[in-house]
């Protein structure tokens, strides 16, 4: 059985769960978070999706129980037709401490690989900073952006525990990155990776299967919007069902 939270926009939830039900796959409707997430760590449930209730009460109640961890939205990639990752997408899960963000930053690398390998992909880490790498000297933000991906792009690819690992920073070039398949897109932060996600998912209607969890643990919760329509809640489950 999955679980799929319930809060606003229930008329999008409940025309995904009768897509799903037409399909055979058994799923339960939960309106309150803590009883979400309390099956799905005591394993009553296969797996869970947020659904559409709210992230700022559900996601403290996630972090109590696993620790931290990123979120990484799962969009299809429109010029390849294969999926990608953009991580970070919450929009507090990078800190504001450049040490801190690093380490953080080569978290979301090893683990978005690690999963990417789980089912049978090459990854390919694409680094996005605030600007061109030209750009740099127009301000100081620019100028710290790109010297930081500079920076996390040196250390992976002189790193033991990256070898082998193909990655670029390209600047703020998303579609080059898009374009030539990379299938790991590394924001400049959450907030950034979130306005993507928006602009992606939201706007120009990218296919998406919601935002896994990235730890070291193999959690089978997928964090979607509550802006989204039925296709993505529907696609959520089918990715927890088959993706995993």
């Amino acid at each position: 059985m999955y679980a799929i939270g319930i809060g606003k926009n229930r008329d999008e939830v409940l025309i995904a769960v009768e897509h799903l039900k037409k399909e055979g796959i058994n799923v339960e409707l939960v309106e309150n978070p803590e009883v979400l997430i309390d099956g799905l760590i005591n394993n009553r449930y296969e797996g869970a999706v947020r659904g559409s209730l709210s992230s700022s009460e559900l996601i403290p109640i996630l972090r109590k129980n696993i620790g931290k961890f990123y979120r990484a939205s799962i969009l299809k990639n429109p010029f390849t037709n294969k999926i990608f990752i953009l991580a970070p997408v919450g929009i507090d899960e990078i800190s504001e401490s450049p040490k801190l963000r690093f380490n953080e930053k080569l978290d979301i690398i090893k683990y978005s690989s690690e999963f990417l390998k789980s089912m049978g992909m090459i990854p390919k880490v694409g680094i996005l900073s605030a600007g061109r790498l030209s750009d740099v000297g127009r301000s100081k933000k620019i100028d710290e952006s790109i010297i930081d991906a500079e920076n996390l792009l040196k250390y992976v690819k002189s790193s033991e525990k990256f070898e082998n690992l193909e990655i670029e920073h390209k600047g703020i070039l998303v579609e080059e990155y898009l374009k030539e398949g990379y299938n790991i897109i590394l924001s400049d932060d959450g907030i950034s990776g979130n306005l993507l996600f928006r602009a992606f998912a939201l706007v120009c209607n990218l296919e998406g299967f919601g935002a896994i969890i990235l730890n070291s643990e193999n959690i089978k919760f997928i964090d979607t919007s509550r802006s989204g329509n039925w296709k993505r809640y529907y696609n959520a489950v089918k990715f927890l069902k088959e993706g995993f």
